[in-house]
């Protein structure tokens, strides 16, 4: 039932809408913010977040903010949603549910130390690898400096945090034998067109996903990357849906052209001739990650190879291309990476093994 005062009303469109005063103009007069939703409770919870979290605006900062960690981060994740990609949006959402509301929503925002935040890393640091935890701390920090230019508390306690040291990401690329022999069952298995350009280019598997046929220039052999594939995890209360998504590249330098070679070139015709629709791989649909996945799976039991992992596939080309001596910079290049420095922090290993054979040839 809704009450006087609490200023709720009902739309003729059948949805709620909610109004809160967000801030006061030049003449002192109200500046007024609204929210929306299908039913009276929802709305109603949403309004008394909005006007906790802007009740400094309007009493001219007479009072601190009250509300908690939870409140505020409800409020941050609908502002910045329109400025990340969706993939983006619900991975800081996934995060934030997961790994630091559990511990810490229930605080007051302005009662946050670092001590607090210190214990808080310790707690997770039992289920998440080190990088891990500095991922989801980034999370934290970016919500806690966005509170900080709000002026809803003075300093970021996230900045004296102590984090656990970076561990290198030791993904293992498969040898040159183990490679000749994927490649081999992949080119007679119907389903192994990913596999083979993933191992010859260097293909995300989002990408490899997102490949449609016009982005392949067969008359000058070179492909285009413009998309990615993603299944993501959309958090709603208690509700957990996934949803595959097209989005753009991860970056920039993602967004990238990449020669074929003519073994590629002639598995795409055969592949056009035997499909229809957009996407090289699904056809009118894409063939999400997950099943792709699968197909890698799959081939491997057929031939009793050990299962391994998509990715590991990207850093065989990779390490293929260290191996026959292809600068860094075409490397890097090749693979979508902002910076050679990238390059060189993710094949670490790969290069220390070259360095060795410079090593024994000079002595």
């Amino acid at each position: 039932m809704v009450r006087k005062g609490e200023n709720i009303y009902k739309r003729k469109d059948g949805r709620w809408e909610g109004r809160y005063i967000k801030g006061r103009k030049s003449d002192g007069s109200a500046l007024y913010g609204y929210v929306y939703n299908k039913t009276y409770m929802d709305l109603k919870e949403r309004l008394l977040t909005m006007k906790a979290l802007y009740s400094h605006n309007y009493t001219f900062k007479t009072i601190e903010y009250q509300g908690t960690l939870n409140d505020w981060t409800t409020c941050w994740l609908t502002e910045i949603q329109g400025q990340l990609k969706p993939s983006t949006h619900a991975s800081y959402t996934n995060k934030m549910t997961k790994h630091i509301l559990p511990f810490l929503g229930d605080s007051p925002l302005q009662n946050i130390t670092t001590s607090n935040l210190n214990d808080w890393i310790k707690k997770i640091e039992g289920d998440l690898s080190p990088n891990s935890v500095r991922i989801v701390y980034q999370v934290l920090m970016s919500c806690c400096t966005a509170a900080v230019k709000r002026g809803l508390i003075s300093d970021n306690p996230c900045k004296y945090v102590t984090l656990p040291k970076k561990t290198p990401n030791n993904i293992e690329a498969i040898t040159s034998q183990d490679q000749k022999k994927l490649k081999e069952k992949a080119a007679t298995h119907p389903k192994g067109l990913a596999i083979i350009l993933a191992l010859e280019t260097g293909m995300r598997i989002g990408e490899i996903a997102g490949l449609k046929w016009k982005d392949i220039d067969f008359s000058s052999d070179i492909l285009t990357v413009q998309r990615t594939i993603q299944r993501i995890q959309m958090v709603n209360g208690v509700n957990k849906k996934t949803q595959v998504i097209e989005g753009t590249p991860k970056s920039l330098a993602s967004k990238r052209t990449i020669p074929i070679s003519k073994n590629i070139k002639n598995l795409l015709i055969q592949q056009k001739e035997q499909t229809s629709g957009d996407f090289v791989l699904g056809g009118d649909k894409p063939a999400e990650p997950r099943l792709i996945s699968t197909w890698l799976k799959k081939i491997c039991q057929s031939f009793h190879f050990a299962n391994i992992r998509f990715h590991q596939l990207r850093h065989s080309f990779a390490t293929r291309c260290l191996e026959k001596g292809v600068s860094i910079a075409t490397i890097s290049a090749l693979l979508g990476h902002h910076s050679t420095k990238m390059t060189l922090d993710v094949y670490v290993n790969s290069f220390m093994s070259e360095k060795r054979k410079a090593i024994n040839l000079i002595s």
